[in-house]
């Protein structure tokens, strides 16, 4: 079955030139014109990727992205796209939970590529040798996606469980805040990115840290990165 792709921009130019490049790709695609329609379409549908405009009538981009990872459709993957290509918009795109950014004027082919990049690194967990990683009372379903401590489910966006996954099946290794970035979001930012790092890693912690006060997993090494640690 075609994976669906949805577009949420009120471009409507730009809209069809990237549905006409999905289509030919074979991707079934969706098309929102504002923000209010956009947000109902990802909450009620089956995206395999939502890709986001950040300026939208009715609802503007930061507000979708942040009602999506804090809804049942949170692991959907979503590409910020931006007019604008301010450093500042990448990072709080980011940090928001968006998985990628894409900055206007783009090709359609560059477009389709970055769709294709994050289907294949979502699908990259569903054939994963490792079934679960379990250290004290935090356990990493990687079949089903998920994480646990002392059985809570943790309500995690994908990013944040991508950056424990990560580390937690690299236990003992030190990674800079740049290798994280490189490895969890799969491109290179400048170094004042790097700080999207450290708020997800700040939440990461206080959620395990709301069912477990007794262990912190994730280690800061100062002027370097981070590592998780195995007592």
């Amino acid at each position: 079955m075609a994976e669906q792709i949805l577009i949420i921009e009120d471009d409507e130019q730009v809209c069809e030139l990237v549905k006409i490049a999905l289509e030919a790709e074979g991707f079934l695609v969706d098309i929102a014109l504002d923000g209010e329609n956009g947000l109902s379409k990802v909450l009620e549908g089956h995206y395999a990727v939502v890709l986001l405009d950040i300026m939208l009538p009715e609802k503007d981009g930061w507000e979708i992205c942040r009602q999506i990872r804090s809804s049942h459709v949170k692991s959907v993957p979503v590409i910020m796209l931006t007019a604008r290509g301010e450093e500042v918009d990448r990072v709080l795109g980011l940090e928001l939970g968006a998985d990628d950014y894409i900055t206007k004027p783009f090709s359609p082919r560059e477009m389709v590529a970055r769709v294709k990049a994050l289907i294949r690194r979502s699908d990259s967990y569903s054939i994963t040798q490792v079934e679960k990683l379990e250290y004290g009372n935090l356990i990493l379903d990687l079949r089903e996606y998920k994480a646990r401590v002392k059985k809570h489910e943790l309500e995690m966006t994908p990013k944040e469980l991508d950056l424990l996954i990560l580390l937690a099946g690299n236990a003992g290794k030190l990674f800079t805040r740049e290798e994280l970035l490189k490895s969890v979001w799969g491109f290179d930012e400048p170094a004042g990115s790097t700080r999207t790092i450290d708020e997800h890693i700040k939440r990461i912690r206080s959620k395990i840290y709301h069912f477990d006060q007794d262990y912190s997993y994730i280690q800061t090494v100062w002027g370097i990165g981070y590592k998780f640690e195995v007592k």
